[in-house]
């Protein structure tokens, strides 16, 4: 469950990035899976949840944070993440540290939870231009990635041996060559019962590249309860 909650912890950063419908870009890197518009260095992301019915105005009133670093060729350094709850039972650390270029990669998984550290060594085997799999040492956990013709993220799944422990599945909507919404609806086997759950995101601004700096996330597929807000900051080359 540890491996599982990295991944999943890591593609709310990773998904929530803006998108852009058209690229014109030949060679993929993993910068085009989130869409990144401009010569992107550096993204901070701040998860600020509602308490009480009030929408949080402040980054400072945050529960999480997450910092990905990119190189100029748009191939990822790194990404970390941290929570902090309150408690030392709800604070988290993930660090993942990419090496090599293109779709050639292996990335160093770190994990912190409960005053526990463990490394996690993982390599990217392709099947086609737009899937791949994570594959790890020594963890029975493949992370399947399916990306679509402008290699932008589309679906996660989530094995243990050759049993699905969790299917992502995500429809962008899109205004004006800019990411409007975004819908990720997971199906995931809990102690053998399948559940559905859904994560919505709404942008509300963007910076002058046309990258969101304000989301509003739900939990509703209807968009009727405000469960939270992303804040992102972004440094560029």
């Amino acid at each position: 469950m540890k491996n599982i909650l990295l991944f999943l912890l890591i593609q709310i950063f990773c998904s929530c990035n803006g998108q852009d419908s058209k690229t014109t870009e030949t060679t993929y890197s993993q910068k085009l899976e989130y869409g990144l518009k401009g010569a992107v260095k550096e993204v901070i992301q701040y998860t600020c949840p509602v308490k009480d019915g009030k929408i949080p105005t402040e980054k400072s009133d945050n529960v999480g944070k997450s910092t990905m670093t990119i190189d100029k060729e748009g191939n990822l350094i790194e990404i970390s993440r941290s929570w902090n709850f309150g408690t030392p039972d709800t604070t988290a650390k993930f660090k993942k540290e990419y090496s090599g270029k293109g779709k050639n990669i292996t990335v160093k998984e770190i994990s912190n939870l409960h005053g526990n550290t463990e490394e996690i060594n993982n390599k990217f085997v392709w099947s086609d231009n737009y899937n791949y799999s994570i594959v790890s040492e020594k963890s029975p956990y493949v992370y399947t990635v399916t990306l679509d013709k402008n290699y932008r993220l589309i679906q996660y799944i989530i094995k243990n041996g050759d049993e699905i422990e969790s299917l992502e599945e995500i429809e962008t909507i899109y205004k004006d060559n800019k990411i409007q919404e975004i819908k990720s609806k997971t199906t995931e086997n809990i102690n053998g019962k399948m559940t559905v759950s859904y994560q919505i995101q709404v942008m509300q601004s963007f910076d002058t590249y046309g990258n969101p700096t304000v989301i509003y996330t739900y939990r509703d597929i209807n968009k009727q309860n405000i469960a939270g807000v992303l804040y992102k900051d972004y440094t560029y080359y």
